[in-house]
């Protein structure tokens, strides 16, 4: 979660400040880009599945490991968080 706030005040420092130069070059539209920096917050985490036997892991929608069709326990959130 730290990360998506971190990314979020990035993309705010960025949309401000491409905001600002278009409103100096006098270009309409320039406040379409302040809501980039919501967009981490609606990327949900997805379920990480596993294989208990042979540890093949996906987060995509199978519920069965497509090597030895063993059904998929869920580990947690998304790996590397």
């Amino acid at each position: 979660m730290r990360q998506r706030y971190l990314l979020s005040l990035i993309l705010l420092a960025a949309s401000l400040a491409f905001s600002v130069v278009m409103w100096l070059l006098h270009l309409p539209f320039f406040f379409v880009v302040l809501f980039i920096p919501l967009i981490p917050f609606f990327m949900r985490e997805r379920a990480v599945r596993r294989c208990p036997v042979c540890g093949w892991e996906t987060t995509g929608s199978e519920r069965f490991c497509p090597f030895d069709a063993t059904p998929l326990t869920e580990t947690g959130g998304e790996r590397g968080e």
